[in-house]
C-alpha cells in the first residue's frame, strides 16, 4: 500500500511538472506565433525544455507500469518538484512581462520598463532550471525504458542542409500562404523556375516551424530522381536511428513511411526538395511491403507537415493540394536591392536608382543576383563596371551567367549558374514534351513582350495540342501571360539561356531561320487595313532582322521579310528606314535571284519612292530610270510594276517643280491603270490624285483652268475612295488634304476651311497628335489663315506646328524650315512682337546651307524672305529705342 501510495505521489509531481512546463513552452510558442522574437535568455529554455517534458511523459508510462524503482523515486521527487515551482515562479513573470497581442503600445513600453528591474531575479531561475533539467535529462537518457518499435531519438532529427540564412530576405506573403496552406492542410507546394529561391524559403520554413516547434523533427529528401529519394529515405532512417536502417537490405522507404504514420514518433515536417519530374512520382519503387511509389511514401497524418519545392507546378498538384500552388515569381525591386547588398557591403554606398538597373537587369532573380555579387566581390568590380559587362550583351553577359560560385545552401553537387541552371529544365523539356520544347525555342528568338498565339501556333494545329504546349512552359515557369491576356513574355535571362543553349546543340542557326521564314510569311501587306498586326509583329521583326547566322535557304525570305516592312515603313512616313530597309532588300535579291528578278525591280522601285519623300527626288528619277528598261522586259510596259516606277518618276518630277514635265507621264499611268482595273480601284484613284496635285501646283499664282480642274478632279476621287474604303480610312485623310489646297488655290475659301479642319480631326483620331503628314495639313491651314488675314489662328497654329516639328523632326529639317518661314510672315504681318520676328529670321538665317540644299519647290523666297524680315525687326526696334531715349531725355 505504501509502495503504491509513493508511485502515486512521485506521478503527480511528474505530472505537475510536466503541466507546469507545457504552459511556460506555449506562452512562449504564443508570443512567437505573433512574429516576435523570443529574448535571448529563454531560446536556450525553449529549446531543452521539450525534449526533457517527453522524456519525463515516458518516465510518467514506466513509473504507472512499475518499472522505476522506489529509490530512483524518492531521489527524483525533489528535483521534480524544485524545477516545478521556479518553473511556476518563471511563468508568472513570463505571463507579467512578455506582451500580448491586445497590448497597447503604452503597455508594451511599460512591460519592456519592467522587465529591466526583474532581470536578475529571472536569470537566476533559468540558472537553476537548467541545473534541473540537466539532472532531469541524465536520468531519462540513462533509465532502463522499456524497447519500443521506433524510440525517440536523443537529440530531436534537423536534416535541413543548410544553416540558416543571415542574408536571407523576408517575402512575407509567400510565408503567409505557406503558413496558410500548411495549417489548412498540412502539407503545401511551391514552384518556381531554377534559381528563384525555392529551397531557400523551404530552408527558411524549417528554421520558423523548428521555432514554433522545438520538439518536432526535420526531414528533407531529395526527390530528384528514384534513386536520390532511396538514398535520402536511408539517411533519414539513420538520423532517427530506427530499428533496421544500417542494414543494407532492409527497406527503409517502407521503414521511413512507418515511422511517419505513427502518432506516438510526435511531430514532423518533411520537405520533398527538387520534385521536378511528373515520371518520378509514378515510378516504383523497389519496396515488397512499403509505399510503391513517391506519392504512396508520404502519408497524410495530423502531427506531420509536408513541403513540395518542384520546378513543374503540376507535380505541386499532386503531390499537395490541388490549386494551392504557391508559385514563387521574382523578387521585387526592394527585396532585389536587399538580397544584394547583404551580400555586397559596397553596393549600400550606390545610388538606388543604379542598384535597381542592376536588379532589372537580371530579372530581380535571387540566384542571378547572388551570382553577381559573387563574382563582383571576387573582382573587385563596383556596380557599375558589372552593369557596363551585362550590357556588352552577346557573349559576355553569357559568360558572366555562366559563372558558378560557392552557395552552401544549394550544396556542393548543385551547379549554381544561372544558365547551368536552367539547362535541366530545358532538357526535361525537350526529353518529354517536344511540341514544348519547340515552342520555347521559337519563342526566344523573337523579342521577349507580346508573343501572340498567332505567332506561336502551327498552321492546323489542334487547339489543345497548343494548349497543353503553352501550360507546360507556364507550369515550369518559363513563359507567362502579359496583362493583356491574348500573348506571352519570357524574362531576358531565360531569353539568353535559351538561346545559349540552343547554340550548345548546333541548333541556333536552325531557329533563327525558322523565325526568319515564319515572320516572312506571317508578315502582311503594309496597307493600312493591317497595321494592327504589322505593329504586333514589328518588335520581332527588328529582333529577327539583326541574325548573322541564317542558314543559306533562309536569306531569301529575309529579303522578302525586309521588303515587307519597307512598304510598312513608308506607309506609317517612316522614310529613312523604308528606304535602308528596301535597299537592303534589293541588294540581297539582286545577289540571291539577279539584277532583273521581279523582286529586286519591286524593291529598287520601293527605295525610289522612299528617296522621293526624303527631299531626294532628282536621284530616285535617276534610279527609276535606270531599271525601267529592265521592267519593261520583265513585266511589259502596262503591267502594275512597271507603272508604279513611271508614276513614281512623274511624283518625284513634282517634287522637285517640274510640273510639265510630269504632267504627261502622270496622266498616262492613270490612264492606263484606269483600262486595266477601271476608275474604282485604289491604285487608279492614287494616280489620279497625282495628276490634281500636280494641275494645282501648275496654277499656283496663275489664274489658269487647271485649279479647276485639280477641284473637280479632287472631288471625283474623294467620293470614289469615301465609297471604296469609307470616311475615316488613311488615304481618304490623304485626298481630303488635298482637296483643300485645291480649293484654297480655287478661292473656294469657305469650302477649303472645313476640308482641312475635317482631314486634321480624322488624321489626329487615327493617329494622335505629331503625325508628320497631319502637322503638314496643320502647316497649310495656318498658311490658309494668314491669306485669309485670320491672323491670331494663323499665329497659335504657326507657333504649334514649329514646335512639333522642331522636337518630331530636327532644327534643320525643311519642313521645320518651312514653318519657321511661316511664323515669321505671320509676325511680321501683325506687326507686335518684333523681337520674336528677329530671333526666329536670325535661326532661319543660321541654316541657310540646308535651305539651299533642299529640291523642294517654292523653296527659294525662305532666305530673302528672313532677311527681309530680319531688317523689318530691326527698324522697329531701333526705333522703338529711340523713342524710350526720346521719353528719358524729356
Amino acid at each position: 500500500m505504501a509502495e503504491a501510495v509513493a508511485v502515486i505521489s512521485f506521478v503527480s509531481a511528474v505530472i505537475s511538472l510536466v503541466d507546469a512546463g507545457s504552459r511556460v513552452l506555449s506562452r512562449l510558442n504564443e508570443f512567437n506565433a505573433a512574429s516576435q522574437e523570443i529574448p535571448e535568455s529563454f531560446k536556450h529554455l525553449n529549446a531543452q525544455l521539450p525534449i526533457v517534458l517527453d522524456g519525463l511523459r515516458r518516465t510518467e508510462a514506466r513509473a504507472k507500469a512499475g518499472n522505476v524503482d522506489k529509490r530512483t523515486q524518492e531521489a527524483l521527487i525533489p528535483t521534480i518538484q524544485g524545477c516545478r515551482d521556479r518553473i511556476a515562479g518563471l511563468y508568472d513573470i513570463l505571463e507579467d512581462l512578455l506582451p500580448t497581442q491586445r497590448d497597447s503600445s503604452f503597455d508594451r513600453a511599460i512591460k519592456a520598463a519592467k522587465s529591466l528591474s526583474k532581470d536578475k531575479k529571472v536569470q537566476k531561475l533559468l540558472k537553476d532550471i537548467d541545473s534541473y533539467l540537466t539532472s532531469l535529462t541524465f536520468h531519462n537518457t540513462s533509465g532502463d525504458a522499456a524497447p519500443v518499435n521506433h524510440p525517440q531519438p536523443l537529440r530531436r532529427v534537423n536534416m535541413t542542409p543548410a544553416d540558416r540564412d543571415k542574408n536571407f530576405v523576408d517575402r512575407p506573403d509567400i510565408f503567409r500562404s505557406l503558413d496558410l496552406t500548411m495549417k489548412e492542410y498540412g502539407r503545401a507546394a511551391i514552384a518556381g523556375i531554377g534559381g528563384v529561391g525555392k529551397t531557400q524559403i523551404a530552408v527558411e520554413q524549417c528554421y520558423r516551424y523548428r521555432e514554433r516547434d522545438p520538439s518536432g523533427n526535420l526531414l528533407w529528401l531529395q526527390a530528384g530522381s528514384v534513386p536520390k529519394l532511396l538514398q535520402s529515405c536511408k539517411d533519414a532512417c539513420n538520423r532517427l536511428q530506427l530499428p533496421g536502417s544500417s542494414d543494407p537490405q532492409s527497406d527503409t522507404s517502407r521503414i521511413l513511411h512507418s515511422w511517419l504514420g505513427e502518432e506516438s514518433n510526435g511531430s514532423w515536417m518533411l520537405v520533398l526538395d527538387n520534385a521536378d519530374d511528373l515520371d518520378t512520382l509514378e515510378q516504383r519503387l523497389p519496396s515488397e511491403t512499403g509505399p510503391k511509389t513517391l506519392l504512396q511514401l508520404i502519408p497524410h497524418t495530423p502531427h506531420g507537415k509536408i513541403l513540395v519545392t518542384t520546378r513543374d507546378r503540376r507535380v505541386g498538384e499532386r503531390l499537395a493540394v490541388r490549386g494551392r500552388t504557391i508559385v514563387i515569381p521574382p523578387m521585387t525591386l526592394r527585396e532585389g536591392r536587399t538580397l544584394l547588398t547583404s551580400y555586397l557591403p559596397m553596393a549600400r554606398d550606390c545610388e538606388k536608382a543604379g542598384l535597381n538597373d542592376l536588379v532589372e537587369t537580371l530579372d530581380c532573380l535571387p540566384l542571378a543576383i547572388s551570382q553577381a555579387a559573387a563574382y563582383m566581390t571576387e573582382n573587385y568590380m563596383d556596380v557599375a563596371d558589372y552593369i557596363g559587362l551585362l550590357d556588352a550583351g552577346g557573349d559576355e553577359m553569357e559568360a558572366l551567367l555562366s559563372e558558378s560560385f560557392s552557395d552552401a545552401r544549394r550544396g556542393e553537387a548543385v551547379d549554381n549558374s544561372v544558365l547551368r541552371t536552367w539547362k535541366l529544365s530545358f532538357d526535361q523539356i525537350t526529353s518529354r514534351f517536344r511540341r514544348a520544347a519547340d515552342m520555347l525555342s521559337l519563342m526566344s528568338m523573337f523579342d521577349r513582350q507580346g508573343v501572340s498565339d498567332e505567332l506561336l501556333r502551327k498552321d492546323g494545329e489542334p487547339r489543345h495540342v497548343f494548349i497543353n504546349a503553352v501550360a507546360t512552359l507556364q507550369n515550369f515557369s518559363l513563359i507567362g501571360k502579359c496583362t493583356d491576356g491574348k500573348s506571352y513574355y519570357m524574362h531576358r535571362l531565360i531569353q539568353i539561356a535559351v538561346r545559349t543553349w540552343l547554340q550548345l546543340k548546333g541548333a541556333l542557326a536552325q531557329w533563327e531561320g525558322e523565325a526568319t521564314h515564319l515572320l516572312s510569311t506571317r508578315f502582311p501587306s503594309g496597307d493600312y487595313e493591317t497595321w494592327s498586326i504589322c505593329d504586333m509583329l514589328i518588335p520581332h521583326v527588328r529582333i529577327v532582322l539583326e541574325f548573322e547566322r541564317l542558314p543559306q535557304e533562309s536569306l531569301l525570305k529575309r529579303a522578302e521579310l525586309l521588303h515587307k516592312v519597307a512598304w510598312f515603313d513608308r506607309r506609317q512616313d517612316r522614310w529613312q528606314l523604308a528606304y535602308d530597309r528596301a535597299e537592303q532588300a534589293s541588294k540581297s535579291f539582286e545577289h540571291l535571284l539577279g539584277p532583273e528578278a521581279r523582286e529586286t525591280l519591286s524593291s529598287k522601285v520601293t527605295a525610289a519612292d522612299a528617296l522621293i519623300e526624303l527631299e531626294k527626288p532628282r536621284e530616285a528619277v535617276a534610279s527609276l530610270t535606270e531599271i525601267l528598261p529592265a521592267m519593261e522586259r520583265v513585266y511589259g510596259p502596262d503591267h502594275m510594276e512597271t507603272l508604279r516606277n513611271n508614276g513614281n518618276q512623274g511624283w518625284a518630277k513634282v517634287r522637285y517643280g517640274d510640273f510639265s514635265g510630269a504632267d504627261a507621264q502622270l496622266r498616262e499611268v492613270a490612264r492606263a491603270r484606269e483600262r486595266t482595273l477601271g476608275f474604282m480601284h485604289v491604285s487608279t484613284l492614287l494616280a489620279y490624285n497625282n495628276v490634281a496635285v500636280n494641275a494645282s501646283a501648275r496654277s499656283f499664282g496663275k489664274d489658269e483652268p487647271r485649279a479647276q480642274e485639280a477641284v473637280d478632279l479632287g472631288r471625283r476621287v474623294l467620293a470614289a475612295r469615301q465609297q471604296l474604303l469609307g470616311p475615316k480610312h488613311i488615304d481618304v485623310c490623304e485626298i481630303q488634304g488635298n482637296l483643300a489646297e485645291f480649293l484654297d488655290q480655287n478661292k473656294q475659301y469657305a469650302e477649303a476651311e472645313r476640308c482641312y479642319k475635317s482631314a486634321i480631326a480624322a488624321r489626329n483620331e487615327l493617329f494622335g497628335p505629331g503625325n508628320p503628314w497631319t502637322l503638314t495639313l496643320m502647316h497649310n491651314l495656318a498658311v490658309f489663315y494668314s491669306s485669309q488675314l485670320k491672323l491670331r489662328q494663323a499665329l497659335e497654329l504657326d507657333r504649334e506646328v514649329l514646335l512639333a516639328r522642331v522636337q518630331i523632326l530636327g532644327e534643320d529639317h525643311i519642313d521645320t524650315l518651312m514653318s519657321r518661314n511661316n511664323l515669321c510672315v505671320t509676325l511680321n504681318c501683325i506687326g507686335e512682337d518684333w523681337e520674336e520676328l528677329a530671333l526666329q529670321s536670325r535661326l532661319l538665317l543660321n541654316y541657310r546651307d540646308a535651305i539651299e540644299r533642299t529640291q523642294r519647290p517654292f523653296t527659294d523666297t525662305l532666305i530673302p524672305n528672313a532677311e527681309r524680315h530680319l531688317r523689318e525687326s530691326d527698324r522697329h526696334l531701333y526705333r522703338r529705342s529711340m523713342e524710350w531715349e526720346s521719353e528719358i531725355l524729356e
